[in-house]
């Protein structure tokens, strides 16, 4: 039981991650087109300083997932969601200092990318019907 659990939440959390990328993708192709490579290229650094993050968390839940770990889940869980956030800021603020951006369109990338991973969460949560 514990093994199938792990490898369903495994799995839903890589199709999140999956869908947080094609979503954010999709929107950097439409800024691409609209307002060009610049913009474009911000709005990918922006969603990237979330998405990275979001990536090493999801990798570290998807560890401790079981039924006989619940208390070290819970504390993975929120451990690495505070990493995530912390880093998501740091990986930000230096893309803002050390990389030629511009700065709306990078929040609208970081922004998307959040979004992204909401929609892709709840997605994923109601085809597995939990």
């Amino acid at each position: 039981m514990a093994v199938a659990l792990t490898q369903s939440v495994t799995r839903t959390m890589r199709r999140i991650i999956f869908y947080q990328a094609m979503i954010v993708t999709a929107f950097v192709l439409v800024l691409l087109t609209v307002k060009g490579v610049k913009s474009a290229g911000s709005a990918l650094t922006g969603g990237m300083a979330y998405w990275l993050p979001t990536l090493i968390f999801t990798c570290s839940v998807a560890t401790c997932a079981g039924a006989h770990r619940v208390k070290r889940f819970m504390l993975t869980f929120f451990a690495g969601e505070v990493c995530k956030l912390v880093l998501c800021g740091m990986l930000f603020i230096l893309a803002i200092l050390y990389l030629p951006v511009q700065l709306v369109d990078a929040v609208f990338g970081l922004l998307a990318a959040i979004v992204a991973f909401w929609v892709a969460s709840v997605v994923c949560l109601c085809r597995r019907g939990t």
